[in-house]
């Protein structure tokens, strides 16, 4: 009996040691070929898994940004004083239109007053001095005087014609004309601040009364008829960006309206701590509608290679470091297929290579069928 039972025993090893030999083949097989994955109809139901048909190009993936309206920088400007003044007079208010060299507000400014005086006396020094060299030079021809006299005259007069310009060029910083010869001094040295160029004024920051400083900034004046939409694109989205690129610039403020414009300027660094790189949008503002400060939503049409296939961005999911997509064989039956990303944006990932057009693709649930390739 004991010799029965160690003879099955041998055999029931040898068997399970055929088996095992014979299976390895198999395992390598499986592993070789394209990984399937199989699933009951009625889960695939419940876990929401759908499949579509895909094809070369499709819609071209679009990238969309936030960012916020702003002035356009070569369309704005601050507009103060070079010299301490009192605000005697203002022009205008917040929100009026201007033209370029319309008055603002009227300085009075003592400076002004001393610098007339001093182009006054000097203009009137130069003219003695000219008188002067004119003198000497004629002594000299007829020998009456000396050749070092004749210099002194001369130097005399270079000296007043560069007193005169100092003043003038003082006179010009402020703002003010050089009296004419013999003219009084006026308007007690006043000072009018006007617009550089034809806009809007968007901000004040003096009242009458007030005292001005060279550092102060009294006016800004803007032209709104152009604003920038300043988008916000991250490291992921950077070489997705391209200048001229159409744009559509959608406010929550102003719901139903559809903006375009074409990115004009891409910024040559990301930011330190936002590690975002910023893009600005030339969006036409015609009617005034658009307001700097406004929050935007910003939609840009990438251009796609004619031979890449457009999926949503969920229907790629990451498996042992690859991009995989699920091609449905049949209902309940995926393919776990590696594929070549082209291009991605935050919506949509262009497929460059792994995938033929007509095939279906699991374009919902992918991320559930990933999960169960994990659990396999």
């Amino acid at each position: 009996m004991r010799w029965c039972t160690i003879v099955v025993t041998l055999l029931s090893l040898c068997l399970v040691g055929c088996a095992k030999s014979e299976a390895k083949p198999s395992a390598k097989a499986v592993q070789e070929g394209p990984q399937i994955l199989e699933l009951e109809p009625s889960t695939l139901e419940r876990l929401g898994v759908e499949a579509a048909p895909v094809g070369v190009g499709g819609d071209a993936p679009v990238l969309r940004l936030p960012g916020t309206l702003e002035y356009v920088a070569d369309k704005y400007a601050e507009v103060g004083t070079v010299v301490e003044g009192r605000v005697t007079r203002i022009h205008v208010t917040v929100g009026e239109r201007v033209r370029k060299g319309q008055p603002l507000a009227t300085l009075l400014v003592p400076a002004i007053v001393s610098a007339q005086a001093e182009a006054i006396a000097a203009r009137a020094a130069l003219d003695v001095a000219r008188d002067h060299a004119k003198r000497e030079a004629w002594l000299l021809e007829r020998q009456l005087t000396t050749k070092r006299e004749d210099e002194l005259a001369r130097g005399e007069a270079t000296r007043a014609e560069a007193e005169l310009a100092a003043a003038s060029a003082k006179l010009a910083l402020f703002g003010a004309p050089v009296p004419a010869s013999g003219e009084a001094i006026r308007a007690h040295g006043s000072l009018v601040l006007a617009s550089p160029l034809d806009g809007v004024v968007v901000a004040r920051n003096v009242v009458a009364g007030g005292f001005l400083e060279p550092r102060d900034a009294a006016f800004a004046v803007a032209d709104t008829t152009q604003l920038w939409a300043v988008l916000d694109a991250y490291e992921s989205d950077v070489a997705s960006l391209k200048e001229n690129a159409v744009t559509e610039i959608r406010v929550d403020a102003l719901a139903g309206r559809v903006f375009s414009g074409q990115i004009a300027m891409i910024e040559p660094q990301l930011g330190k701590s936002s590690r975002a790189l910023r893009a600005r949008v030339v969006v036409a503002n015609p009617d005034g509608a658009l307001r700097p400060g406004l929050f935007v939503r910003a939609s840009i049409k990438l251009e796609a290679s004619g031979s890449d296939i457009v999926l949503p961005k969920a229907a790629v999911q990451p498996i042992g470091g690859k991009d995989v997509v699920f091609v449905e064989k049949e209902r309940g039956r995926y393919e776990v297929r590696p594929v070549v990303v082209a291009r991605r944006t935050p919506q949509l990932v262009a497929i460059a290579d792994g995938v033929r057009s007509g095939e279906r693709v699991v374009v919902h649930g992918a991320f559930v069928l990933r999960g169960e390739v994990t659990k396999q």
